[in-house]
Order: structure tokens, then sequence, then C-alpha cells
């Protein structure tokens, strides 16, 4: 408890705070600890995007064929569960739920893992 918190250099601190004027500052937990960070803007723009994507009709039938290109592990899931994966995927990004995008995926990669054989315990 008697340890002083480490200075940054100034130019490290006008950095940061340049850093979150053009993006966003959220937290993120790491081991059980929690550390602040900074998402791009750019970053939050391409979920904008993709999220404007996904509410479309015709992108969205495209999605379930690039799915194995954005998450090579989706190779081993068949077409017709690629479609699902995508209905998943899609509506979690609509319903703008980043822990249920995550679970989306979580679980979509273990049903991946389970065909490919490559499941670990």
């Amino acid at each position: 408890m008697g340890q002083s918190t480490p200075e940054l250099p100034a130019d490290a601190l006008v950095s940061a705070a340049d850093n979150a004027r053009r993006g966003a500052v959220t937290y993120i937990t790491i081991n059980g600890a929690r550390a602040a960070v900074i998402v791009p803007e750019s970053t939050l723009e391409m979920s904008r995007l993709l999220a404007a994507l996904l509410a479309s009709e015709t992108a969205f039938s495209a999605l379930p064929a690039v799915l194995p290109v954005a998450f090579p592990w989706a190779r081993s899931i068949p077409p017709d569960q690629l479609t699902a994966f995508a209905g998943e995927l899609r509506e979690a990004v609509v319903a703008e739920l980043p822990e249920r995008v995550e679970r989306v995926l979580i679980d979509w990669r273990a049903v991946a893992e389970v065909r490919a054989g490559t499941r670990s315990t």
C-alpha cells in the first residue's frame, strides 16, 4: 500500500488526452483486473458500418459466405449452420448487445471446434 503510482511523462498524458478525444474511453477486464482503454474512432465507425450492413437484407444475405473468411475457425461449419450463425450474429449486433455478440462468437467457435475435432478440454 505504501507504493507510489509511477508518474507518466507529460507527452504521454497529452497523447492519451488527444486519443480520448478521437475515440471512446472504456474499460476491459484482463485476468480479473479492470483497465481503461481507448477505442479508436475508426473502430467505432467500423462497428456502426457493420451494424448498418447487418440490418440490410441485401448485405446480410452475403454474410454466411463471408463468415469463414472473417473467422477461419468457421470453415468447419456447414452452410446451413453458417446461415444460423449469421442470423444469431445479426440479431446480437442489431440489438447493440456486445455481450451477446461475444456469446454468439464463443458458442459458434465451440461448435466449429467440435465439428473440426479440435475442441480443447
